[in-house]
């Protein structure tokens, strides 16, 4: 039996950032993570002999600056490579090459429309605008929905204040952000499909909807909100994968003290008289503290890990209907060559250094959640790829070979007509690299191995229920002062001791740092 003044379940990014900063606080932490390597959903692995990958997560924008500094993470080896590049491209060979170089953009825009290029600087500077406003309030606490004391009723002045700064054409577009459809919002921007496309695809990440839902363009604010060396707005990777984030995180909280446990599967949070006091392992290992912060999801923490006799009857109901599901599919590709492009033939150039993303046209995302919706997945899916190896070298071990990412949207959880994805996983797979070879004709000659993870992989894999990365759908009901329950999204919950650090709090899904980073100043200010 061991006694610490706080645990931590899980070592992925938050729960590492979680104990690095109740570390600095003077506390003693114990990190608990049930896989054998450190990293949660952002990890870099050896999927197929000598090729290394990003194996969930693979890009990097939303990891606050803040935590960056505060943990040193660049001390401890964490590197980032600007993406400086975006494709969108159809199977016809239709695409939009976006770049660095503004004459550049102007020009593909001008292949399909004469005023989209415009429409699209004025979109991105609302988009900025309001992304920015939101951004000031990830390292901020919520302020309750009910009850308020001075420190919420001054957290709700500041936000007024920032509102009210906007002009009033941003007031207006916030709140279609928040309330209106996606669909109505492209259509009033744009005019060419292939534009409208490009914007549909921003709602796909971290996101589970069609383009008619109301509050589903609050994804596209992603791209505004984070930044890569410096430069707001940025995408970018990581040297060495995903997982040069969290091996610095985890390298920073070992220079404080903190202890990190590998193969250390929690089975229970224990509780006597409505008060945590520690952790069951799966081995029946038992260990006592006084604090434990969950980086697992809601439905995980709640109805699992604690269980529902321990909370208030209306909570529990509540977290059982907290929407999870995000409906990804991740592949990585071991490839011997360099993939060519049917599109754009010839040597490397600036489209293999860019997020590409498949999409045929704004309905083939609706034609995708429907298809999910069903428990069928989307053929084809919209798939966002990079090929990462071009700009870090260190990811395979032979020279002049490649790694490439696939995130396919939208995969079902649960398959139609009592099918199994242990069953159909090889031919969907297939399916998929059919619909890519449309995109890179010389794929499967060079493919060596790929590695194919469905939702219920990701659930099995990472203790995600349903496959969630972003443990709860971020959709307006499910943010902010509701993330995932008013009782719950100041971090502490309604069992006393119990923290939530994760992603089902808020700011919610991402490669953040933020629900962390603000457990533990809670977590400090209640000691």
């Amino acid at each position: 039996m061991s006694q610490y003044d706080a645990i931590v379940i899980g070592a992925g990014h938050n729960g590492l950032t979680t104990a690095n900063y109740l570390a600095k606080g003077g506390m003693r932490v114990c990190v608990l993570e049930q896989r054998p390597v450190v990293g949660g959903a952002a990890v870099t692995e050896e999927f197929y002999p000598g090729y290394r990958n990003s194996t969930f997560s693979y890009v990097v924008s939303l990891l606050r600056p803040e935590v960056i500094s505060d943990l040193k993470l660049s001390d401890f080896g964490y590197e980032a490579i600007t993406l400086n590049n975006a494709l969108y491209i159809d199977s016809g060979g239709d695409y939009l090459l976006l770049t660095a170089d503004k004459e550049f953009n102007r020009k593909q825009f001008g292949k399909f429309s004469d005023t989209d290029f415009h429409a699209y600087e004025a979109f991105e500077t609302s988009v900025d605008q309001i992304g920015q406003l939101l951004a000031k309030q990830w390292l901020n606490e919520p302020p309750k929905l009910g009850e308020q004391g001075m420190g919420d009723l001054l957290s709700l002045l500041k936000m007024g204040v920032d509102v009210f700064r906007l002009d009033a054409d941003a007031r207006w577009r916030l709140m279609q952000f928040f309330i209106g459809a996606p669909e109505t919002i492209i259509d009033r921007w744009f005019e060419s499909p292939k534009v409208k496309a490009m914007v549909a695809a921003h709602i796909m990440p971290a996101n589970y909807a069609p383009l008619s839902q109301p509050g589903a363009s609050l994804a596209m604010l992603h791209h505004a909100v984070g930044e890569v060396n410096g430069k707001p707005g940025s995408w970018g990777i990581v040297k060495g994968g995903m997982g040069g984030i969290t091996q610095a995180m985890m390298q920073s909280a070992l220079a404080k003290g903190v202890e990190v446990r590998t193969d250390a599967a929690v089975e229970r949070i224990n509780v006597i008289e409505g008060k945590v006091t520690g952790v069951t392992l799966t081995s029946n290992e038992v260990i006592t503290a006084p604090v434990v912060a969950a980086n697992t999801d809601p439905n995980r923490t709640f109805l699992k890990l604690l269980g529902e006799q321990h909370l208030p009857e209306d909570f529990a109901r509540d977290i059982k209907s907290f929407r999870q599901e995000s409906a990804s599919l991740r592949m990585n590709l071991a490839l011997s060559a360099l993939p060519k492009f049917a599109a754009l033939p010839g040597p490397e150039g600036p489209h293999h250094r860019a997020s590409i993303t498949m999409i045929e046209s704004a309905d083939h995302l609706n034609a995708a959640f429907h298809s999910a919706k069903r428990g069928e997945p989307a053929d084809p899916p919209i798939i966002e790829a990079i090929i990462p190896s071009v700009m870090d070298e260190t990811l395979t071990d032979t020279p002049g070979h490649h790694v490439m990412s696939l995130l396919c949207k939208y995969m079902p959880y649960k398959l139609s007509e009592g099918r199994s994805w242990d069953e159909e996983k090889d031919s969907i797979a297939d399916h998929i690299l059919d619909y890519v070879e449309r995109f890179f004709p010389n794929l499967r000659e060079h493919l060596v191995g790929y590695q194919c993870l469905t939702p219920l992989d990701i659930e099995r894999m990472l203790g995600m229920t349903r496959g969630d990365i972003c443990h709860g759908r971020l959709e307006p009901d499910q943010l902010f002062n509701m993330r995932p329950h008013p009782s719950a999204a100041q971090y502490a919950t309604p069992i006393r001791g119990l923290y939530l650090c994760g992603s089902g709090a808020h700011p919610g899904g991402g490669v953040t740092g933020a629900p962390g980073h603000n457990a533990a100043r809670r977590i400090l200010k209640d000691a």
